[in-house]
């Protein structure tokens, strides 16, 4: 989905798509009339909406639907340019968290027309007859807005990842498309020009409105004045004054693609959504409930799809072995299904030295990996392994865990994971 960046290295904005360029088309990937049919079922059938709805097996297909139209938001946005995997795999989270929190809201707005006035419950074609402008507000307005939205969101993204590697080095000026579709609220910011550092671009960097097609560019400082921070920030509270106001954020330093404050959201969503995963501390309002839901739906979906992904790039290191030098002498390192399976659980659970794209070519890093010592068992283990050895990456803060294991009158060895840390 993304260009993974190389350690050391940063692209050229010239590269980047132009955010004033309005995508000429609709999205490929469009809702099925038969996704919001089903979802529409399943109100009909429970006869209410609370956060338990979103497990249900027919609302998945619109969940799904509306997901892949964002998905390929970010690919486009996104395209030819260096993206930290984190940063994308964070952005791509956001879209699916928000698109079960869309559907919720559809299926929760649905529900209000369900019932007569005597409280009855209407037959199904009625029903559906009386919700088909939800569908057409929220899969086809509302749709096509959060699409361009969602690919000026990711672009902004991907040029923050460079702005972050070049640091304070370069100054950032705010600039408008400077046509006659500027809207005059954002007219009044542009020219601002402050460092990366500064607080003004945590809340006002672009986009800041459904279609904004204003951008922060990168400036040498001694080309252009700086200007004052706080009457910056006076004119970006006007900017987005009002309903503008959940379009205070910043994609690329927020890992998000759409602001944390929209109204499909619980206004905690702004701290929970900062990190990788929810926080622990999500409250226990219904929209909290639901976006838990949602949370946990992607843990099995996208995750599982990602999972198979980079298993299958690293397949081809079953057939490969590295000789190292320890403590014992010589041993020669192999590569098991299990063991590859551990490893990418490392990379998301407890290990940031290492992304996902490095997977593929640990035989590589723990070729150059330098022995560090071997370490016996502390309690015994059932999978028959009996000693490890420690190996310290190149150039990460990362040490490779070889394990020692009794197998077929043998003793075999297998990289077994990656951490930060080893005893002493």
């Amino acid at each position: 989905m993304y260009k993974p960046c190389e350690t050391g290295t940063s692209t050229s904005l010239s590269n980047h798509l132009k955010v004033n360029e309005k995508p000429s088309k609709k999205p490929k990937k469009q809702i099925k009339k038969d996704s919001f049919k089903k979802a529409m079922q399943v109100v009909h059938r429970l006869e209410q909406v609370t956060p338990e709805i979103l497990a249900e097996h027919d609302l998945q297909p619109l969940i799904t639907d509306t997901y892949e139209v964002y998905a390929e938001a970010i690919n486009y946005g996104i395209q030819d340019n260096c993206v930290p995997p984190r940063m994308a795999e964070s952005l791509d989270r956001d879209a699916f968290i928000f698109s079960g929190m869309k559907v919720y809201n559809e299926v929760k707005e649905g529900s209000l027309r369900l019932r007569n006035d005597d409280g009855s419950i209407k037959p199904f074609d009625t029903f559906y007859r009386e919700v088909q402008q939800i569908d057409n507000d929220y899969n086809e307005s509302y749709l096509q807005a959060e699409y361009e939205f969602a690919i000026t969101s990711a672009q902004m993204a991907a040029q923050w990842a460079k702005v972050e590697r070049d640091g304070d080095n370069y100054n950032l000026q705010y600039r408008t498309a400077e046509d006659n579709r500027v809207r005059q609220d954002h007219q009044i910011l542009t020219g601002t020009t402050l460092p990366p550092s500064d607080p003004f671009w945590a809340s006002y960097y672009p986009p800041n409105g459904w279609r904004c097609r204003c951008q922060a560019v990168q400036v040498r400082k001694e080309k252009y004045a700086t200007s004052n921070s706080a009457i910056a920030q006076d004119r970006g509270a006007q900017a987005t004054a009002d309903k503008g106001e959940i379009f205070r954020f910043n994609p690329g330093k927020q890992g998000q693609l759409f602001p944390p404050a929209h109204p499909y959201r619980t206004t905690k969503c702004g701290s929970c959504n900062s990190s990788t995963h929810l926080a622990a501390k999500i409250g226990n309002n219904e929209k909290c409930q639901a976006c838990r839901k949602v949370d946990a739906i992607y843990e099995k979906t996208i995750e599982a799809q990602r999972r198979e992904k980079y298993l299958l790039e690293m397949k081809p290191l079953l057939k490969k072995q590295v000789v190292k030098e320890t403590d014992a002498g010589a041993i020669t390192v192999k590569f098991t299904a299990k063991g590859n399976k551990h490893l990418y659980s490392d990379t998301f659970k407890r290990v940031k030295a290492l992304s996902k794209e490095d997977l593929k070519t640990l035989d590589e890093a723990l070729n150059d990996a330098e022995f560090v010592k071997s370490a016996g068992l502390s309690k015994e283990r059932k999978d028959k392994i009996q000693k490890f050895y420690y190996f310290k990456d190149k150039e990460k803060e990362l040490y490779y865990n070889v394990a020692e294991q009794w197998y077929n009158g043998r003793f075999e060895h297998f990289l077994y994971s990656a951490t930060e840390k080893i005893k002493d």
